[in-house]
């Protein structure tokens, strides 16, 4: 039984190899998903949207007895949420401009 199943799975890996090899050969080339230009740009976005996040931590104050007078940080659900929109616009103009060739 056990060599039955391993028939079985070694013809479906073939099968679906052999079918993404005749897939590639009928567009005549393999499209790439993505190029280093549109990588950059992407990259470009999530550094915008890192440094935006940045400010959006504000210092709150101490807890009762803390040891350090800097206290707990705030963070600005409001403000993250702007600065992933602005990432998401960004990246969005990135995949207009440089589509996949």
């Amino acid at each position: 039984m056990r060599g039955m199943i391993l028939l079985v799975a070694a013809w479906s890996v073939t099968a679906a190899l052999d079918g993404a090899a005749a897939d590639a050969h009928a567009a005549g080339r393999i499209r790439l998903a993505q190029t280093s230009t549109l990588t950059n740009c992407m990259m470009t976005c999530n550094a915008q949207s890192a440094a935006c996040v940045t400010t959006c931590i504000a210092p709150g104050t101490p807890p009762t007895g803390a040891a350090i007078a800097t206290g707990n940080a705030n963070v600005n659900t409001a403000c993250q949420v702007n600065c992933a929109t602005q990432r998401l616009a960004c990246q969005t103009t990135c995949a207009q401009s440089f589509p996949s060739q």
